[in-house]
């Protein structure tokens, strides 16, 4: 069986991509661009490589992307927002079974990385397979997860493509959307700036908790903070610039299944273990739940996110989610 120092590998012309078997995880991934530039865009927590980590699975190896079934922690908020209601979650691991355990592999090739976990016999997913396959002519990776359903259910669900966050910088400057909503709560109490529950019209001015607005379209941000926010009713693909290595990365999904995504700034803004107040990065995370909360608490019937109760599976029927991430180089003039 697989264990938590086990990982996978594929390589082709334009790149390669390690994934970790415990949760899946696809990271690092580099993307040759030519001209001896090569750019890694997926995060890799500072302490993933410590061994021995006393730390939950998921978070003792923290990197890169993986699918979360049912999105979110597994535990209800300590306060909740009047008219929201907690509930409890059906198992006990944060992002669900999937991400803390580990995946076996199925098929590896040049041409493709397949791996799959089966799911303990009360969920109502019985297996989730998940293949990679690199584009053999560009530095491009397409991603696809089939779920299979034991029973119908509806449950929460997001792809969690978490990026490097460099001192030089890194600018969201693709991806279009419809609105912005601001966590219902601090999303970590005292530290965080945006003020809660609120919606936006655009990443470049979101509400603070006084007068003045926050753009979060530059990053890192000049002060410490964590932020959650929702994108709603995305238009990818998302790009991402990082000026220092003149390099842009996009990420493109089926809106259709995923309408939103949820966007994680952690900009050093947590001081505890293991965090320490040096964990950086960006997470873009396609997903159909309301924030990363569906699976603990509803929300009060006129929040603008209330419908989005996660994937409606049919028992039997399989569902496959797919998305893309790729590089390229960025034309500068002299």
């Amino acid at each position: 069986m697989a264990g938590a120092s086990e990982f996978y590998r594929i390589a082709w012309a334009h790149g390669d991509a390690t994934v970790r078997a415990v949760g899946g995880m696809i990271a690092p991934v580099h993307f040759d661009l030519g001209n001896g530039q090569v750019i890694s865009p997926l995060h890799v927590a500072p302490w993933a490589d410590t061994p021995g980590a006393d730390w939950p699975p998921l978070l003792a190896g923290l990197r890169g992307e993986w699918p979360c079934l049912p999105f979110g922690p597994a535990h209800v908020p300590d306060e909740l927002p009047a008219g929201w209601h907690g509930r409890q979650p059906e198992d006990q691991w944060d992002h669900g079974y999937c991400a803390n355990h580990a995946w076996h592999l199925v098929e590896s090739s040049s041409a493709l990385l397949s791996i799959a976990i089966d799911l303990p016999p009360g969920d109502p997913v019985a297996r989730l397979e998940r293949t990679i396959r690199p584009h053999a002519d560009s530095p491009s990776i397409e991603v696809e997860l089939v779920i299979h359903p034991r029973r119908a259910a509806l449950i929460p669900f997001a792809l969690h493509p978490t990026f490097v966050m460099p001192a030089d910088g890194v600018e969201i400057v693709g991806g279009g959307y419809a609105s912005v909503h601001t966590y219902p709560m601090p999303t970590e109490p005292g530290v965080s700036r945006l003020r809660p529950n609120s919606t936006a019209a655009s990443l470049r001015e979101l509400p603070l908790n006084g007068s003045e607005t926050l753009d979060v379209t530059r990053l890192p941000l000049p002060f410490k903070t964590e932020e959650l926010l929702q994108i709603a009713g995305c238009k990818p693909p998302f790009v991402l610039r990082y000026p220092g290595q003149q390099a842009e990365v996009l990420l493109d999904w089926d809106a259709a299944q995923l309408p939103d995504a949820l966007l994680w700034i952690s900009n050093g803004g947590r001081g505890h273990a293991p965090w320490s107040g040096s964990h950086y990065a960006l997470g873009i995370e396609p997903c159909n739940s309301c924030f990363d909360l569906s699976r603990v608490a509803l929300p009060a019937v006129e929040h603008p996110l209330a419908k989005r109760g996660g994937l409606r599976l049919q028992a039997g029927v399989a569902m496959r989610i797919a998305y893309r991430l790729s590089a390229r180089l960025v034309l500068t003039s002299a």
